[in-house]
């Protein structure tokens, strides 16, 4: 078959509804562990303190996330978007099924990373079979939508974890069924991509173009390689770094934690990142087809639009991880996932509503303007979040979270818009997937930075904490009892103020970020921004359908 797009309707949705129902599981699962991750931690016997160790089942999915998505578009030019499909697919659900039958901290971890690996590369791989099979007149429709489906599992994530566990509570370790139930879902997904291909019959679009261009050599799999390594280290040593300055038999040994088995290697883990990370971009200055064209970085409105990407990322991690924890602090073990569900309700639905409305207003006003207007909500969101939760009571959280979700809405779209309109013609779909990286970047990197901080922060807040110890002569029940009590009395109170903590150094965050936001007054930015709001509402049309294929966490 030709790698022209397909002219019969029918056949081109059937694989597209297929790929849709196989992005939309993929997007649950990204954010599904926000509120599950209290109850997996409880019955896998973690160690409740070593939140250094634990953060990587988040972690390990935005990685391998990161690393799939570049490499895994060119392989389906390669080896055709169905059979490239399928792997996904098929990686995805070996990752599930590992999570569900998971016994223990670092089996979860694996599994997650597989999962990620799977999930990273149904994005790219969608979006490509969408050029595959609509003509360019139906495209950006198509994207939008793979976008909105994309958006809208992200969005029920947490919600979707939080109503599987509810319904099945009854069950012993109801939380193995969020990853339990993919398999059939992806099975449904596989089939119909796979009826879909033989009815189109012949060779599928992609693998005829990939091998009459020699695709092949021009994987950048050493640039792939090494990006991985130095995340992988940068993150383990970012993680790790909690402990420094921390003497033995102080901080989080005093609420039971153990020391980090990685903190000794802290330094060495940092110069193989840098050192990893310099050979990556010598490396993809020289490649062929480099998983990051360096030349893009040269338009200062681009690389500023990225950079604002990062830093809200780093931002928008916070509130997906803290507010859970800040729950599982506070209510009883069997309302966690509800209580943390509800709480991310109005958090993530305004996300998901304004990131839509914020491309029409980005439209109208530029984008520039309704970046900044939406960090400045962020910012204050978060400042409300800190003081909310200053009597330790949940629903003082609920403003901050609304505030916040809007704020994210409203920088998403003008952002994205920037990245893909400051870019080359021939650069708008890596430029695109660039867009998507350097959130998730932001995302893995900024919740390792801020997990180190709080843990040395509550190592420095416990260090005047007598550990409770049990005296000569004193009976257990004795003993029991007073470890409840300092439980109450000390060590939650003093996780709470850290959580706080770290909602202000988020709203830090947002403000940073809008140093790049002003610096999109770059070439093109005003001129862009005048044309914007003189167009008015064709303007907002095209800012909401790039909204719409760019808005998610990681996007």
């Amino acid at each position: 078959m030709s790698d022209r797009p397909v002219a019969d309707r029918s056949i081109a949705r059937r694989p597209l509804v297929a790929a849709l129902v196989a992005v939309f599981v993929g997007a649950l699962d990204l954010t599904v562990i926000a509120t599950i991750l209290p109850r997996v931690i409880y019955d896998l016997e973690i160690n409740t303190a070593d939140v250094d160790r634990y953060i990587w089942i988040v972690n390990g999915y935005l990685i391998a996330y990161v690393v799939a998505i570049p490499i895994v578009g060119r392989v389906s030019d390669v080896i055709g978007r169905p059979v490239a499909f399928q792997l996904s697919l098929a990686v995805f659900l070996v990752g599930s099924v590992w999570c569900a039958l998971a016994d223990g901290l670092v089996p979860l971890i694996i599994g997650r990373a597989i999962q990620g690996a799977g999930g990273g590369a149904l994005l790219p791989v969608t979006m490509a079979l969408v050029g595959d099979l609509l003509p360019p007149g139906r495209r950006v429709a198509a994207l939008g939508l793979v976008g909105a489906v994309d958006t809208l599992g992200w969005v029920l994530g947490p919600l979707w974890g939080a109503a599987v566990v509810g319904l099945l509570s009854r069950l012993d370790e109801p939380w193995r069924w969020v990853f339990a139930v993919n398999l059939p879902l992806g099975i449904v997904a596989s089939v119909a991509i796979a009826r879909a291909a033989k009815v189109m019959g012949g060779e599928q679009p992609g693998a005829v173009l990939g091998r009459r261009e020699g695709s092949w050599r021009r994987l950048d799999l050493l640039g792939t390689l090494l990006l991985a390594t130095a995340l992988v280290l940068l993150n383990l040593g970012l993680a790790s770094g909690g402990e420094l300055g921390s003497t033995s038999g102080s901080g989080l040994r005093a609420l039971g934690g153990t020391a980090n088995p990685l903190a000794p290697y802290l330094t060495p883990l940092l110069i193989g990142a840098a050192v990893t990370g310099a050979l990556f971009v010598w490396w993809e200055g020289r490649a062929r087809a480099p998983v990051l064209p360096l030349g893009l970085f040269r338009n200062r409105r681009f690389s500023a639009a990225v950079a604002a990407n990062f830093v809200v990322g780093a931002a928008l991690i916070v509130a997906m991880v803290d507010v859970p924890v800040a729950v599982a602090l506070l209510v009883a073990q069997d309302r966690i996932s509800t209580s943390s569900a509800l709480l991310l309700a109005p958090f993530t639905l305004l996300m998901a509503a304004l990131s839509f409305l914020g491309g029409m207003i980005a439209g109208r006003r530029g984008e520039r303007a309704t970046a900044g207007t939406g960090l400045l909500l962020v910012s204050l969101g978060y400042v409300a979040l800190w003081v909310g939760l200053r009597g330790e009571e949940l629903i003082g959280m609920v403003p901050g979270l609304a505030i916040a979700g809007a704020g994210f809405g409203l920088v998403i779209a003008p952002i994205g818009a920037s990245v893909i309109d400051a870019a080359p013609a021939a650069d708008r779909g890596i430029a695109a997937s660039l867009t998507l990286v350097f959130r998730l970047l932001g995302m893995t990197i900024g919740i390792s930075v801020l997990t180190a901080v709080g843990v040395r922060r509550l190592q420095v807040l416990t260090e005047r904490v007598e550990p409770v110890i049990q005296q000569p002569g004193e009976s257990t029940a004795l003993f029991l009892a007073r470890q409840v009590a300092f439980i109450q009395e000390r060590a939650i109170p003093l996780s709470v103020q850290v959580v706080r903590e770290t909602f202000l150094l988020a709203a830090v965050l947002a403000l940073l970020a809008m140093i790049p936001v002003w610096l999109l007054r770059g070439p093109g930015g005003d001129q862009a921004e005048t044309e914007a709001a003189a167009a008015g509402p064709s303007s907002a049309r095209r800012t909401s359908a790039t909204a719409a294929a760019t808005s998610r966490p990681g996007a």
